[in-house]
């Protein structure tokens, strides 16, 4: 029988699961609905139901007929189409966000991660049309997104924390629910590892917090975890899912000396006062608004790209403030650490020579300062 002991260094993954204990592989849980109940799957009101995954079309023909998805349910064998018959899968032209309230790039993106086998939703069929032309699509109510790009294995379940604190272990800390089941779908689990997603640590830490929320969609197989408390079931993914959302964009501004940065309503931040000829593109062509990622910053735009091109800006599309020691340079759009001579805690710019070391004042060569001495 083939073990597994999670280290301790796995802490964010397997946040309350299996402290130090040995684990040992159980037969996966594999349970499927019979022949009967299948048919029966999506009449049911149970909120975990209707769930699926998707594929792109790449049959060739013309678009709505081709160049859709095929979609199917998760853990069941067949999936109910929109004219009623059940199939391995069923086509539908589109997926159809509007419920979910994504902007486009969103909604653009969510497609990509579904073209890409990364998505899970659910929903309902629903109809449009184009012309006199009608097609099916799947109107979303949901939409979770895989972490990382390594395939799914196992059963797909809605995980959350049962907000139980143990002082041992094995502790239910982990409420599932089986996805498109309705034989005793929801179970306590001792703990989730999700580190064979091989996601990052940031992203595991968010899927905890996600955990305590929403909760998340998870495709894991069960394991037996022995410790001080006796044996339970403990859950590890291979993969994960968090939701799918509408990101809202900071309400933004423009600040700085020249008004050169864009940054959150409220953040007033002060810049050096040394005037650039690209400071009057972001005044011309320069859009502050909220990005995709939430975040404040110059939208780009061709004419800002030109104009910032065409006066030796370089093209970037923001200005970053740099730290002493470093400059921001308008070649690589970064902070480079400042190369000059050494003046006393200053660092002379390209060009300009040690004035006055003791108070760190550079000129340009041949230039008057003041020799006095500073503390």
């Amino acid at each position: 029988m083939k073990k597994f002991v999670f280290a301790a260094s796995a802490a964010l993954s397997a946040l309350a699961l299996f402290p130090a204990c040995a684990v040992e592989t159980s037969a996966p849980d594999t349970h499927e609905e019979p022949g009967t109940d299948v048919g029966k799957a999506d009449g049911l009101k149970a909120s975990n139901w209707t769930y699926y995954t998707a594929r792109p079309d790449y049959r060739k023909c013309m678009w709505p007929m081709c160049g859709g998805f095929f979609i199917s349910r998760v853990n069941q064998p067949e999936t109910k189409c929109a004219d009623g018959h059940w199939d391995k899968e069923c086509y539908v032209s589109e997926l159809d966000w509007t419920a979910l309230s994504l902007s486009a790039d969103e909604a653009a993106e969510a497609n990509a991660n579904a073209y890409a086998g990364k998505v899970v939703f659910k929903g309902n069929y629903a109809t449009a049309s184009t012309g006199s032309m009608k097609y099916t699509t799947f109107a979303a109510t949901e939409g979770w997104t895989a972490a990382t790009d390594v395939a799914p294995t196992g059963i797909f379940y809605k995980a959350e924390d049962t907000g139980v604190k143990c002082i041992t272990y094995p502790c239910p800390s982990i409420e599932a629910t089986r996805l498109n089941r309705n034989k005793k779908p929801t179970s306590t689990y001792a703990g989730l590892d999700l580190s064979p997603s091989g996601a990052s640590d940031d992203q595991i830490s968010a899927a905890w917090e996600y955990l305590t929320g929403e909760g998340l969609v998870i495709s894991a197989d069960t394991v037996t975890v022995t410790g001080p408390a006796g044996k339970a079931q403990g859950l590890v993914a291979s993969q994960f899912y968090t939701p799918i959302k509408h990101k809202e964009s900071a309400a933004c501004h423009t600040t700085g000396c020249s008004g050169e940065i864009c940054a959150p309503v409220g953040d007033d931040v002060i810049s050096i006062c040394i005037w650039k000829p690209e400071y009057e593109c972001y005044q011309k062509y320069g859009q502050c608004e909220g990005q995709s990622d939430g975040s404040c910053g110059w939208t780009p735009s061709e004419d800002l790209k030109n104009c910032l091109a065409n006066v030796g800006g370089g093209g970037c599309t923001s200005i970053g403030l740099c730290i002493d020691g470093y400059v921001w340079d308008e070649v690589t759009c970064s902070c480079q650490p400042v190369e000059g001579v050494k003046c006393g805690n200053n660092v002379c710019g390209a060009g300009q020579v040690c004035c006055n070391a003791s108070c760190g004042i550079c000129t340009a060569p041949g230039m008057f300062c003041t020799q006095q001495a500073c503390g």
